[in-house]
């Protein structure tokens, strides 16, 4: 009676520690059917997000292409940025309308517009991803909200925008001053004013939309001369209904000019081209005259050759001279001292 006693409470006491533990965990293959379940919901539900995000993102450029192009000013961009903003308070898809309004910035013709910028920084809603603590401050929160601001702020940096106290204070309402567009913000503004006029061939800002004007400031950056001459040649078709006229512009040096009046008509001089050159975001199509050295300009080229190449190398045995150990220590009169010298001392 007491064996059954004791095997009775045994079993009670195996039942209700099975009972604290609850349910087994699945083990062997049905485990790993469970992760494969488990992993495959998780992939489902990202490959979900990023298809609602795309198609996020085309209704919202779709929102900017309604727009009929000859109506696209920067007051209907800033109307659309105002209908977003008005329609919810909480701005939900804010991201994806911010990332679909860049985009669109240059067919309004307003990427170069400050004003804009800081309006697009307006669609935020504030004080929702500022950092409460030093460990939110100290991780990156609300990555994708500052990947977006970021972005606003390179594509400034890409047009030469330079951000204002005004931009200081939407990014600060919307991120905090610990977050890095902030940080993006304070190198910009570091680094701008040091740039500004570091070109030593400044353009005008905007570019002349004449192409006269733009092969002139092309021509004039090549030449590098100020005794340089700058024509325009021009020419009216008059026997065609065609309204288009056509320019060829050229620069020469006092000295080219020289060169090409001496230069005998029997000797051909050949066109090479085309050559690009950029200015800014347009870009310019040139082409150069070029001859072959004649004799008494090889001769002197001959000797010009000769007399560099004489220098170059001078300076290479000076340079050998001072790199040789032995000739550095004799140069600077310091004198090795043998063991037998110091012996003799």
């Amino acid at each position: 009676m007491n064996k059954l006693f004791c095997t009775f409470d045994y079993a009670r006491a195996v039942n209700s520690r099975a009972l604290q533990k609850g349910p087994a965990s699945p083990t062997g293959s049905y485990r790993q059917a469970a992760l494969l379940h488990s992993s495959s919901q998780h992939l489902a539900k990202k490959d979900t997000q990023e298809n609602n995000d795309s198609r996020a993102l085309v209704l919202h450029k779709q929102i900017f292409e309604d727009v009929h192009p000859e109506i696209r000013t920067k007051a209907n961009f800033l109307k659309v940025l105002d209908n977003f903003t008005k329609r919810d308070i909480r701005r939900r898809g804010h991201v994806e309308f911010i990332y679909a309004a860049l985009a669109k910035m240059k067919d309004f013709g307003v990427h170069k517009d400050l004003e804009v910028y800081n309006k697009i920084f307006d669609v935020f809603p504030k004080n929702v991803f500022v950092p409460t603590n030093f460990i939110q401050s100290l991780y990156n929160h609300y990555p994708r909200q500052q990947e977006t601001g970021i972005a606003i702020l390179e594509q400034m940096e890409y047009y030469g925008v330079m951000p204002s106290a005004d931009t200081a204070d939407l990014i600060i309402s919307v991120f905090g001053f610990r977050s890095h567009p902030m940080k993006k913000f304070r190198r910009i503004l570091y680094w701008f004013p040091k740039f500004k006029h570091i070109n030593p061939y400044p353009l005008p800002d905007p570019l002349p939309a004449d192409p006269v004007d733009l092969a002139r400031l092309a021509l004039k950056r090549m030449a590098d001369d100020r005794k340089a001459e700058f024509k325009v040649f021009q020419r009216e078709d008059d026997e065609t209904e065609s309204s288009i006229k056509t320019y060829v512009t050229s620069i020469q040096t006092v000295e080219q000019q020289k060169m090409l009046a001496e230069h005998p008509k029997d000797v051909p001089v050949y066109v090479e081209g085309s050559f690009r050159l950029w200015l800014k975001d347009k870009q310019v199509y040139y082409h150069i005259l070029r001859s072959d050295l004649l004799e008494a300009t090889k001769d002197q080229a001959m000797k010009e050759k000769e007399w560099v190449e004489d220098e170059l190398t001078k300076n290479d045995e000076g340079r050998r001279r001072w790199l040789d150990p032995v000739a550095f220590v004799e140069n600077g009169r310091h004198h090795l001292i043998s063991p037998s010298d110091q012996q003799n001392s």
